[in-house]
């Protein structure tokens, strides 16, 4: 457990996902906790201290021993001193000090230097080196794409990669590279007159291991899918409406598994797209297919029949075990069965999303993965690095699987980066997310011309992705101007509630929500 102390709490955010990148999943503590549960001292084995001055910023980490039972913990007189701020009579095990050249309170200023060196505090402490360095958010390739429209060059983008953040030089050039690939496509999109959809459909057939999405097994919730249907057209006919002056560009249906609701309802739903919505615009339509055992051929005919252009079938493994571990109830003969049905169907933009870290497979077992999926040829690939979410099960039941989680995922993917080269795939989009194994990034590939827009839109913020249904988020970009108020482009987001019964019964709520936050409204 770690105890943060700081006399300023500017930088709360930054000192927490710094620490969770080189600890992850241990307990961040503040010293009020102590008032309730003082208790909690005796399990404290990282003390965390920051003093934040006027032109200067001292970190400090002290670190308790291994106790006769094995346990760590920090002796209390530590713990008191730092939190009176007096000198404890134990010494750090490391410490740095940041010097400002104006206000440490600037955040604009003080935040890169300020995550960097505690990166290198840690990273020398701890013998560990991160791949993204201090680099703690979710779209790294966004520093590039503003330097590319900057008019700096390859070399300049990945040295301030290297230097200012800490990255190696391999994670500063796929970033340079992605959003080269990036840059294309959003040079492409009239930003302000353009928009994207997103829907959301939250039945699964199982929940798998390491999922915490909000989803609803379809063999429990059958019959509510007619009823979630007429509040998601709802919803969709005050979106069509008060986004009539821009331009749909891309659909995206996600889940949950979309193809878990029968093929008379997919036909369903897209008709009520067709309805709502003018699509004479529209560049790109997505749905998921999902699980191979809920893809049948009359669902990816009706898909087809209603001008979807890109399916993604997710195998995520194409070991057998693998897939009874995480709770897919699916085959990797039914992922080539699914394949087979969607080239029949005449689907020529298949995505197909895989995992690498999952408990048990290790690289030999990822490259087994990628032998198979090189005789299926999708156009695309996602590959996604485990993260070990807090509301997941592989979470809540860690001690059942923690000896399985290997410890090459480097390898794995670099395994996956061979494998798409040798297919033909390039990267075109890359985002990273919180508890991820090995500090690392989530990838998409894809032959060229064929890159997902939704994807890269919903990454670079650029345009506004309207969410309808259960669980899903809208971004709203809103520029300077636009409600005479905002000086810089800022990100509105407008929640639907998770729950499918809660939707359901305040769908009239849910519009509410977004007449509300619609600025022009």
């Amino acid at each position: 457990m770690i105890l943060l102390i700081q006399n300023i709490e500017d930088y709360n955010n930054d000192f927490r996902v710094s620490l969770q990148a080189f600890y992850g999943g241990e307990r961040i503590i503040v010293p009020e906790i102590f008032e309730k549960k003082p208790e909690l001292k005796r399990e404290v084995d990282k003390v965390f201290a920051a003093d934040i001055r006027e032109q200067s910023i001292e970190i400090k980490m002290y670190a308790g021993t291994l106790e006769d039972d094995g346990k760590a913990e920090l002796a209390e007189a530590v713990i008191d001193a730092v939190i009176s701020g007096e000198k404890p009579d134990e010494a750090p095990v490391c410490s740095s000090r940041v010097d400002i050249d104006g206000d440490s309170r600037d955040k604009a200023v003080v935040r890169n230097p300020l995550k960097l060196a505690i990166y290198e505090m840690l990273s020398a402490y701890t013998g560990r080196t991160l791949p993204w360095g201090s680099l703690t958010g979710i779209r790294p390739t966004k520093i590039a794409v503003a330097q590319i429209e900057d008019g700096e060059d390859r070399e300049s983008v990945i040295s301030n990669y290297i230097n200012v953040y800490g990255t190696s030089r391999a994670k500063a050039e796929l970033a340079f590279d992605v959003a080269g690939r990036e840059k294309m496509i959003i040079d492409s999109v009239a930003e302000e007159d353009e928009y994207c959809l997103y829907i959301g459909i939250p039945f699964c057939p199982t929940r798998c291991l390491y999922c915490s999405f909000t989803s609803y097994p379809i063999a429990v919730y059958k019959d509510k899918v007619e009823a979630y249907l007429d509040a998601l057209e709802k919803e969709m006919e005050y979106v069509a409406e008060a986004y009539s002056r821009k331009k749909l560009i891309s659909i995206y249906i996600g889940g949950g598994t979309p193809s878990s609701i029968s093929a008379e309802n997919m036909d369903r739903l897209c008709g009520m797209i067709e309805r709502a919505f003018d699509l004479s615009y529209v560049r790109e339509f997505t749905i998921e297919a999902g699980r191979p055992d809920s893809t049948t051929y009359d669902k990816l005919a009706v898909m087809k029949k209603h001008g979807v252009t890109r399916i993604s079938i997710n195998p995520q493994t194409m070991n057998e075990q693998t897939l009874r571990t995480i709770g897919r109830a699916h085959t990797p003969d039914q992922t080539r069965e699914a394949m087979e049905m969607a080239r029949r169907a005449g689907f020529d933009n298949i995505n197909m999303d895989l995992i690498v870290g999952l408990p048990g497979e290790d690289t030999d077992a990822v490259e087994n993965t990628l032998r198979q999926i090189r005789e299926l040829a999708p156009e695309s690939l996602t590959v996604h690095t485990l993260a070990v979410k807090r509301a997941a099960t592989l979470n809540i039941e860690m001690d059942r699987y923690k000896d399985l989680l290997k410890n090459d995922i480097e390898s794995q993917l670099d395994a996956v980066t061979r494998a798409a080269d040798d297919m033909g795939l390039s990267p075109y989009y890359l985002y990273r997310q919180k508890n991820m194994t090995g500090n690392l990034e989530n990838v998409g590939y894809s032959k060229e011309g064929l890159e997902c827009l939704y994807n890269i839109l919903i990454m670079e913020e650029r345009t506004d992705i309207v969410g309808l249904g259960a669980g899903s988020s809208s971004k709203l970009v809103v520029r300077p101007g636009h409600d005479g108020v905002t000086e810089g482009t800022r990100i509105d987001r407008i929640e639907n509630c998770k729950s499918v019964d809660d939707y359901i019964s305040r769908i009239d709520e849910m519009i509410a929500r977004k007449k509300a936050g619609f600025i022009w409204d």
